[in-house]
């Protein structure tokens, strides 16, 4: 896509599934915004939704007094919106194994093939494998005592992947 479009409604925006940066350039504050949102969002303002005449029907994000707007389509922003949707919801289930096979370690092995692909999954967002083989080695044991559990290793991965920024739901605490 070559300049600007002309309108909010361009068929080439839906095309590329653009997804629409919103900046004001007084304050510097800047928005993800949905194609189908701004459109509505310029409508409920009073707007024009051709593309010029939007920027003055959009409010700052900050709600600055003298708001200059600027609109920025980004390329394919729904599809990584969906990758990263994707990502934490595999991140949380993995976790969420892990943690209900904690519960149970004391009691029983847990090395089943959900715990193994869940810790599989972790690899890439731990980025430590003496963790993860950590929590391996306690879901084998072949004693089990309270003090053997999986307990400890996975308060390990959970406060890694805090540590490392990753959106752990709260519910998957330790």
């Amino acid at each position: 896509m070559v300049g600007d479009p002309k309108s909010l409604h361009d068929p080439k925006l839906a095309q590329i599934e653009a997804q629409i940066r919103v900046t004001c350039m007084g304050c510097k504050a800047s928005e993800l915004w949905e194609l189908a949102a701004l459109i509505e969002e310029v409508r409920a303002n009073g707007g024009n939704p051709d593309w010029r005449a939007a920027r003055a029907a959009i409010r700052c994000p900050h709600r600055c007094p003298s708001p200059r707007i600027t609109l920025l389509p980004i390329p394919f922003g729904r599809r990584r919106a969906r990758r990263r949707a994707h990502r934490h919801a595999v991140l949380n289930l993995s976790l969420q194994i892990l943690k209900e096979a904690a519960g149970r370690s004391s009691r029983e092995a847990v090395d089943t093939i959900d715990v193994r692909l869940a810790l599989h999954v972790l690899r890439p967002y731990v980025r430590d494998q003496a963790l993860l083989t950590a929590y391996w080695t306690a879901a084998t044991a072949e004693v089990r005592h309270p003090w053997s559990s999986c307990h400890q290793p996975y308060r390990a991965i959970w406060y890694r992947l805090v540590e490392l920024g990753a959106d752990v739901e709260p519910g998957n605490a330790p």
